[in-house]
């Protein structure tokens, strides 16, 4: 596997926007510099939020990550102890969704924590097409898909960066300059959150919950980020297999054998997908739950709110409609791409049913064929088991209750 060491980590990141550029230069598609998500890991190291057995050999990051992990789970603390104390339905719904959203928050890093050998693991795994199948691609069609897919994974990278530093921003200064309030509703030991008895200390945590809030929702974008772009790679690899089934169709000048061994390569390349995608879907697993789970509370509550606030104090509101934007958003990236996974499985095998003159082969050919055809047919599909998968069809079922839920709060009220 590719060397992740801090600074080999740092070098990384350093070189992200002149590879993104050249790849965005190209005339014609070429070779991609690498996989788009090593990146997003790059970054996650450099966050202090992926210890794995390399980097936690290190006293000081391993340090590092554990006073971090630490602090986490300080503020969550605050923010759970300062529910009782909402004066009304309005504070209260503030409360729980940043409730929810730490609790979101801390749950993904601890599963970074568990997992994140594996998860490097997977990373190397997805690069099997260009490490083995095909090590010297020179095919337009299989380059541009390439090209396109690391452009759009990069696209998102940097859009989502700017958009979530913007509202870290948004977080941290709208209390402050219309209620000279912290950035969350949370009790302190000694009232230090009050900053007429207080004030040097309500400064002090001010900028604390402030650095802590940007590097927390960094640290979320990030595992969001590596995990949509997991989706995407497999949607790659899916399209790249249905590229390879369609063009296998063109070799009618060699005989049987050579057809065969070709035909069986591709057979691995599937097979090696399904595989990978068992074993993304175990070590994903507690993130994709914690996602479905916060995703439904995060929406509901702030649903809920924004209509009960809208007539008495529309600031708030505001701030519950962002809010809603911010988990639509999440959750849209995750069930698209997954569904992007879940469509493309299915056409594998129509892509091997497309396959030239196939009928025409040696019948332990039409048999292998008709076996990839007849395992195309369960689509692949990312579970949040035991939940729902993420694809459209969860989307709008999501969407559904949270409107029902919303319903019966609002006759409750």
């Amino acid at each position: 596997m590719a060397d992740s060491g801090y600074q080999s980590n740092l070098s990384l990141l350093r070189q992200f926007t002149d590879e993104f550029r050249s790849v965005l230069r190209q005339q014609t598609p070429g070779l991609i510099p690498r996989l788009p998500f090593n990146y997003v890991r790059a970054f996650l190291s450099l966050l202090c939020q992926y210890p794995t057995k390399k980097l936690a050999s290190l006293a000081l990051y391993r340090w590092l990550h554990v006073i971090i992990m630490c602090n986490m789970m300080s503020v969550l603390l605050t923010l759970v102890f300062a529910l009782p104390e909402s004066t009304n339905v309005i504070q209260m719904g503030d409360d729980l969704v940043w409730i929810s959203g730490m609790s979101l928050i801390f749950t993904k890093v601890f599963y970074m924590h568990w997992r994140c050998d594996e998860v490097d693991e997977v990373i190397w795994d997805f690069d099997y097409y260009n490490r083995e199948l095909r090590p010297h691609q020179d095919d337009e069609e299989i380059l541009g898909w390439q090209r396109q897919c690391y452009l759009v994974e990069s696209g998102l990278y940097i859009n989502c960066f700017v958009l979530v530093n913007l509202f870290s921003v948004a977080i941290f200064l709208q209390p402050l300059i219309s209620e000279g309030a912290l950035p969350f509703h949370s009790i302190w030991p000694f009232q230090w959150h009050h900053m007429d008895l207080h004030p040097y200390m309500f400064w002090f945590i001010y900028v604390w919950l402030a650095a802590t809030s940007h590097h927390n929702l960094m640290t979320i974008l990030m595992v969001d980020l590596l995990g949509i772009s997991t989706f995407f790679q497999t949607a790659l690899n899916l399209k790249l297999l249905c590229i390879e089934l369609r063009k296998l169709g063109d070799l009618r000048a060699v005989n049987d054998a050579r057809f065969h061994e070709e035909f069986c390569r591709l057979i691995r390349f599937h097979q090696h997908i399904i595989k990978l995608m068992t074993k993304a879907n175990r070590v994903f697993n507690g993130s994709l739950n914690a996602q479905l789970l916060a995703s439904f509370s995060l929406i509901s509550i702030s649903t809920f709110e924004s209509v009960v606030a809208a007539s008495l104090d529309p600031k708030m509101a505001a701030k519950f409609v962002l809010l809603l934007m911010v988990a639509f958003v999440q959750l849209s990236l995750w069930c698209v791409s997954g569904n992007l996974v879940y469509t493309q499985s299915l056409e594998v095998a129509q892509a091997a049913f497309e396959i030239n003159d196939w009928h025409t082969k040696s019948p332990a050919i039409q048999r292998d064929i008709g076996f990839v055809i007849l395992r195309a047919q369960k689509p692949l599909m990312y579970m949040a088991e035991p939940f729902m998968p993420f694809t459209l069809g969860t989307y709008m079922l999501v969407l559904k209750n949270c409107y029902r839920l919303l319903a019966v709060m609002q006759e409750s009220m």
